[in-house]
């Protein structure tokens, strides 16, 4: 049960505010992607209403939080033995119906929701079975989930800014080195030629686009860029809500994986929704990509449940604990994206008729199937190993 009664009301009133904006700027971001001639019934539009929907239903529930804290009215507890097999079903609906949908639809606004469906169904159905293994007495509350949620949509919105700056740091140290070797300035040269040719003449074809990406230039600042300054970014942003959260309840072990486990799921929703949407336009294609979105779904919320973790071990006075999962999600999190930039990047230098770029890339989606499946399975045993030790300590006591 929550301890409602520590929690001053000026927190409530906070909470209710912000969720009034955020309601504000969903239905502003919507209403953009409705009315702008240059978005409406493109792939930037059907981004703008899922991430407005995201921020609406988020919205609403920090609004209904903020009221009925005040009132120290009781959360409900995240736990129902079937929540599982919901998720699963309405899943299974949602990809018939893609599959269903003309591809011409994909950049309609109605097609949105079911973009977000998507995008959001694989989480849930994770965190619904994480709440079974973790235990009633030891899962999180609907407000809790709403802040941790929260907190995870917000981290994206930090972290777009930040990575771009790193992207462009990246680029120019890339560049730099490149110079000082034989043949670099050529390769630069090179590079930036074939950039002003498609900045004004028509998008480039697949394989050609790959041809690019095969470049030593390209594949060094994608690595950095997402090995690095992408794990290093998102996962200090993800779990910033929990030290706020902690001012007031420091909850167990298990409770803690599943707030941080809960920030990664907001992260991985929003990204889900941005990044998933590449594909667009065609239908196996779209699915293929949102499948791939499933998987680092599990990764996301896993590097979260981590950090969580960390935070967990902090509110008993081992502080060492906090830099050390923060380190540990970096370097999983780094290793899943630089086995995707592997895949990728074997595929563009296989293009080049060289067959080691082929054993790169299989080795990249290898390691990244590997990777695939131990996410989840982590995602579920981990509660049960920390609910096990906390039983044992309590019998201790």
């Amino acid at each position: 049960m929550e301890q409602e009664q520590s929690r001053p009301q000026w927190l409530w009133i906070i909470t209710t505010i912000t969720g009034g904006l955020a309601i504000a700027g969903s239905l502003l971001s919507a209403l953009l992607a409705l009315v702008i001639p240059g978005i409406k019934d493109t792939v930037v539009a059907v981004i703008l209403i899922g991430v407005g929907l995201v921020g609406l239903l988020l919205g609403i529930g920090l609004l209904a939080s903020g009221l009925t804290g005040r009132k120290r009215w009781a959360s409900p507890q995240i736990y129902s033995k079937w929540g599982w097999a919901v998720c699963l079903a309405l899943l299974a609906g949602l990809v018939i119906i893609a599959i269903l949908t003309p591809a011409e639809w994909h950049n309609r606004p109605i097609f949105a929701p079911l973009h977000l469906g998507l995008a959001a169904l694989p989480a849930f159905l994770l965190l619904s079975l994480m709440t079974l293994t973790a235990g009633r007495y030891r899962t999180l509350t609907l407000r809790e989930l709403i802040a941790t949620m929260s907190g995870g949509v917000a981290a994206t919105l930090l972290a777009i800014p930040v990575e771009i700056v790193g992207f462009g740091i990246c680029a120019v140290l890339v560049v730099f080195v490149t110079l000082l070797l034989p043949g670099g300035e050529a390769e630069i040269s090179q590079l930036m030629a074939t950039l002003e040719q498609w900045s004004i003449a028509p998008l480039p074809g697949i394989e050609e686009t790959l041809s690019q990406i095969a470049s030593p230039v390209i594949l060094g600042v994608l690595a950095l860029t997402f090995t690095v300054v992408a794990p290093l970014v998102e996962e200090f942003g993800k779990t910033l809500v929990m030290g706020i959260m902690g001012m007031w309840r420091r909850p167990g072990l298990t409770t803690a994986f599943l707030w941080g486990a809960a920030c990664g799921l907001g992260f991985t929703v929003i990204e889900g929704i941005s990044n998933g949407a590449g594909s667009l336009g065609e239908v196996m294609g779209w699915l293929g990509g949102m499948g791939a979105r499933a998987a680092a779904t599990s990764m996301h919320m896993l590097a979260g449940g981590i950090v969580g973790l960390g935070w967990g071990f902090f509110w008993r006075k081992r502080r060492w604990a906090l830099p050390l999962a923060y380190l540990a999600a970096v370097l999983f999190h780094g290793l899943w994206n630089l086995n995707a930039v592997a895949a990728i990047g074997g595929a563009a230098i296989g293009t080049t008729a060289s067959p080691i770029g082929f054993v790169i890339a299989m080795a990249g989606m290898g390691l990244m199937l590997i990777l695939a499946l131990c996410a989840p399975l982590a995602l579920l045993g981990i509660p049960v190993l920390l609910r096990a030790h906390e039983t044992e300590l309590a019998r201790s006591e």
